[in-house]
């Protein structure tokens, strides 16, 4: 069975509000899940480097399974998502045998043997720096203990297409989100109208899961992760809860994907110097001072960039909007929006019914707010920001 696949593989075009200017598009797709829905513009950085910490890090291991690929009724394959850089497949991994007595590769079986994974492969020539920079990134912070609570778990890299392998974790937080926000659209009441779509007590512990993850990324395995937004926060269905159809926990574990855009900090909280660290920024989820990048390539991620980022990932899972800005909106107009992102909050509460889900002095407002300070020194760091969210 072929464990690479060809590099000449087609990119889908996205909705209006994508950037369509040569060399840039939309962010590389998150680790295996449905294709990003979000009508927001994302733009591709041009690559000089790669951000992960190659001292640190010298090369990620190999994965060495056989990989059976799945296709369509019409026998094409079987993507979970796709974007500018890469394509995600769909596949089964088994163990590869010692002895093969089949010298071709068999057409995929209807009830494949082994276990579900997802291959994220580049979507272009120019995308293998991108994908072993991350591949990088994921074995530093797949090396750290607790890993496998906060991150989707990587399973290894394949050298000859330049291709990430990882668990299958086929649903996102935004896809988790929007399916939300539409069954209160159609069950509306003014009992739940000042509450998260996604229910008040979820929305809590959804917000503590997702801090205490920051706050292990960034002071455990000293990484900025510079692209946190809906679309790369897959959603582990948590084991205990099955049976609890009552229960006010958060019905899934949220872990962080696609660290195409991540880089390493030092025990100081200093960045370890890269020569590129943005592959991509997502409006409105990129920090103000980051917007910058457009027209500073040196610009930096801080972990403060990464506080906002989830704030805003956070604001979004409150009023059921990912696309946090009205659709439609001019690729200008969207930038100086980003740029006053320390108004986001207020914003929010100003833009059609779904404003009265942030109540001015409730939960959701007192637990952001502090992270979405103009200047970044003044933002609460994700350690302090647990205790906060703990705390109210």
């Amino acid at each position: 069975m072929a464990t690479y696949m060809p590099m000449q593989l087609s990119i889908s075009t996205k909705p209006h509000g994508a950037v369509t200017t040569p060399g840039l598009g939309l962010t590389p797709p998150v680790t295996p899940t449905i294709e990003d829905r979000a009508n927001s513009s994302t733009i591709p950085s041009p690559l000089s480097g790669t951000c992960s910490d190659s001292e640190a890090v010298s090369s990620p291991p190999q994965f060495l399974d056989e990989l059976e690929y799945q296709r369509d009724e019409n026998g094409r394959l079987v993507t979970f998502g796709d974007g500018a850089w890469s394509v995600v497949y769909k596949a089964f991994a088994s163990p590869r045998a010692i002895n093969p007595t089949r010298p071709f590769t068999p057409p995929s079986s209807p009830n494949p043997a082994g276990r579900l994974v997802a291959v994220k492969s580049p979507g272009r020539g120019d995308a293998r720096p991108v994908l072993y920079a991350e591949a990088l990134a994921l074995t530093r912070a797949s090396s750290t203990p607790g890993s496998e609570n906060y991150i989707v778990p990587f399973l290894g890299f394949i050298n000859a297409s330049s291709s990430i392998v990882m668990s299958a974790i086929p649903l996102s937080l935004s896809s988790y989100i929007e399916d939300k926000a539409r069954i209160m659209r159609q069950n509306f009441t003014t009992r739940t109208m000042y509450d998260p779509v996604i229910g008040m007590p979820q929305w809590h512990d959804l917000a503590k899961q997702l801090i205490k993850s920051l706050d292990w990324l960034h002071n455990q395995a000293q990484i900025v992760h510079a692209d946190i937004k809906p679309q790369n926060i897959l959603l582990r269905p948590r084991i205990s809860l099955d049976d609890d159809k009552e229960s006010t926990e958060f019905p899934y574990e949220p872990l962080f994907a696609d660290f195409s855009s991540s880089h390493s900090i030092s025990t100081t909280g200093t960045q370890i110097p890269s020569s590129a660290c943005l592959s991509a920024t997502t409006i409105p989820f990129t920090a103000p001072e980051l917007l910058s990048v457009l027209k500073n390539p040196d610009a930096v991620p801080e972990p403060s960039s990464d506080v906002f980022s989830l704030a805003v990932t956070l604001l979004g899972a409150a009023t059921g909007d990912i696309l946090i800005y009205p659709p439609g909106l001019h690729p200008m107009q969207r930038q100086m929006l980003g740029q006053q992102g320390h108004l986001i909050i207020s914003n929010a509460r100003q833009s059609g019914n779904n404003g009265t889900r942030v109540p001015k002095n409730g939960l959701v407002e007192k637990l952001l707010q502090p992270a979405v300070s103009k200047n970044p020194a003044e933002r609460v760091t994700a350690r302090a920001w647990f205790d906060l969210a703990n705390a109210l």
